[in-house]
């Protein structure tokens, strides 16, 4: 993942004005603005301060969201983060659990309804949720649940044949590296077009699992 040129600038004064802030969002948003200017070092620092900050007052797949991002910044760190996985799991299944009886039978109508879209922000988190742990076969199960309840007119393109992590807990699975790399390529694929796009400007902070799940996935090559 490459940072386009015309973006280091402006970059660079965002993170030297957002430095001293003490909101854990602006945090990783500057853990994940350092990472992909490739200033590790710098990329940590934030992430210490982000892990390290008061949990906010969230709930429902929010707060399971906001405890996995903070669990793959430990991860990074070579930190145990099993109780904020374990935390964040429980959260999605109890969503999940709430907006099940509510699904719509099409999912392809234009404005998804609440139960559609918390069922959706659940089941992503919880196939995420198993890739971190290397349950291989739950990360396969959860990607195959997550794509029924997703038109294909909603997924990125590649991702109707499998999502990235998809892939990478298939190929970890059967053994096969080819597979495993075939997923690391989609997710990076993923994020320099995100970036290239403007869908991620780099100083925010809504990739930064992502952002993560794409080096674990390529540490498991190495």
């Amino acid at each position: 993942m490459k940072i386009p040129d015309y973006l280091n600038k402006p970059l660079l004064e965002q993170l030297s004005d957002q430095a001293d802030t003490d909101d854990y969002l602006v945090m990783r948003g500057s853990a994940l603005g350092y990472a992909l200017l490739n200033e590790d070092e710098k990329r940590d620092e934030f992430i210490h301060k982000f892990v390290e900050s008061p949990e906010p007052d969230l709930d429902g797949n929010e707060m399971a969201r906001e405890l996995q991002a903070r669990a793959v910044g430990m991860i990074l760190l070579n930190q145990k983060a099993d109780d904020l996985l374990d935390r964040a799991k429980e959260l999605f299944e109890t969503e999940l659990e709430k907006a099940i009886p509510d699904l719509p039978e099409d999912i392809a109508i234009d404005v998804a309804p609440e139960p559609l879209l918390m069922a959706r922000q659940a089941r992503s988190g919880l196939m995420e949720n198993a890739f971190l742990r290397k349950d291989w076969d739950a990360c396969m199960r959860e990607a195959e649940h997550c794509r029924l309840i997703i038109s294909d007119a909603f997924l990125y393109q590649p991702h109707r044949e499998g999502y990235p992590i998809e892939f990478v807990a298939k190929g970890m699975h059967k053994d096969d590296k080819e597979m495993v790399t075939k997923g690391i390529e989609m997710q990076e694929e993923f994020l320099q077009y995100v970036i290239e796009v403007g869908y991620l400007k780099p100083w925010e902070e809504a990739y930064f699992v992502s952002y993560v799940i794409s080096l674990l996935s390529r540490d498991l090559v190495d």
